[in-house]
């Protein structure tokens, strides 16, 4: 478990983040890495995604590894890999980053703030074995414009630098703008500025914000998640697709708009899907719906995992097996299928 960040202070300029001081809500100690990471993203976000790849590599037995991995390291990775469900984003890159001062193999875990009308925000938390002074020079190395204040490091690169896809040959090009805060071992990405807004307390956190709190009540024991992606307000329908409201409505008939949000949980005790309601008899009518679209109409989809649908008050619950299941259930809810379904909002 990593140490609980609390809330940065501070005035700052709009790359530049100041961690000499903490305060704010701060967390307990004791609290999940989940909620540790909640208090860095945006208070409007309406998806999350939580990956603890840490978790991940500890089951699998490739806790170990770190950057540079060894050819035999990254074959056994890439095997590893083939057989999840999840994984950060760093992922993608990971055999190219090899020469860079850190990569997905040294993250603990990634956590997303996205919302509709946005950029998304993404921090990663990096592992104690990592030299954060090498990680701040190497990427300076690599062509990227540093600033300083204290202890807090903020790096930014233009796009015509890129040489491919890398910047460096070792950076890949989706790490345009990054804040590092070393005391924290965390890296900031994606919208720079609302990420530092968030942590100087200008902007309210998920953490603050408290909507994620019914959603997160539903998982047995956040510390032992490997996974975990929630959603405020769902967007229905197959991911991408141009479909009309006529056509989800039929599709989708029996299965009720999840308006208080859903949610999927992985970790090795637990593999669950969440569909929450306003009222009881909204639920029971969705699960007896889901059970039954599940059974007849989601494998024409691909969908084929068996799950023990149930409601529970307002909410519906999906459980399913952790080794048999959750590849299945991580691309559902990439792709909106299977036990995320749902029609248009009425």
């Amino acid at each position: 478990m990593t140490d609980s960040p609390g809330r940065i202070t501070g005035t700052a300029a709009a790359l530049t983040l100041l961690a000499s001081a903490l305060t704010g809500c701060g967390l307990l100690a004791g609290s999940s890495d989940l909620e540790d990471a909640l208090e860095y993203l945006p208070g409007d976000s309406t998806t999350v995604t939580f990956v603890h790849r840490a978790a991940v590599a500890e089951r699998v037995g490739l806790e170990d590894l770190s950057t540079p991995a060894s050819d035999e390291e990254m074959d056994q990775w890439v095997q590893s890999q083939l057989e999840e469900g999840y994984g950060t984003e760093l992922a993608n890159w990971v055999q190219v980053m090899q020469d860079a001062a850190f990569s997905d193999l040294d993250v603990v875990w990634e956590a997303v703030g996205s919302h509709p009308d946005r950029a998304p925000v993404r921090v990663w938390k990096l592992d104690d074995g990592i030299d954060v002074d090498e990680v701040a020079d190497d990427l300076e190395d690599a062509g990227y414009e540093r600033g300083e204040d204290g202890d807090v490091l903020t790096f930014e690169i233009t796009l015509d630098q890129a040489e491919g896809s890398l910047y460096g040959d070792r950076y890949p090009a989706v790490l345009q703008r990054l804040a590092l805060v070393p005391d924290e071992r965390l890296v900031l990405s994606g919208d720079v500025e609302l990420a530092i807004d968030v942590a100087e307390d200008d902007v309210d956190s998920l953490s603050d914000e408290g909507s994620l709190d019914d959603l997160l009540d539903h998982a047995a024991d956040l510390e032992e998640l490997e996974y975990a992606g929630l959603q405020l307000d769902p967007a229905c329908g197959p991911a991408g697709g141009q479909v009309s409201p006529e056509v989800l409505e039929r599709e989708y008939d029996g299965l009720a708009h999840p308006d208080a949000g859903l949610a999927l949980f992985s970790a090795p005790d637990e593999l669950l899907a969440v569909r929450s309601f306003d009222d009881e008899d909204t639920a029971a009518g969705d699960a007896e719906g889901l059970e039954t679209w599940l059974a007849e109409r989601a494998p024409a989809t691909g969908f084929e995992a068996d799950l023990d649908v149930r409601a529970d008050g307002s909410t519906v619950l999906a459980e399913g097996s952790f080794d048999d299941d959750r590849r299945i259930l991580a691309t559902a809810w990439v792709q909106r299928g299977g036990p995320f379904s749902c029609p248009p909002a009425s």
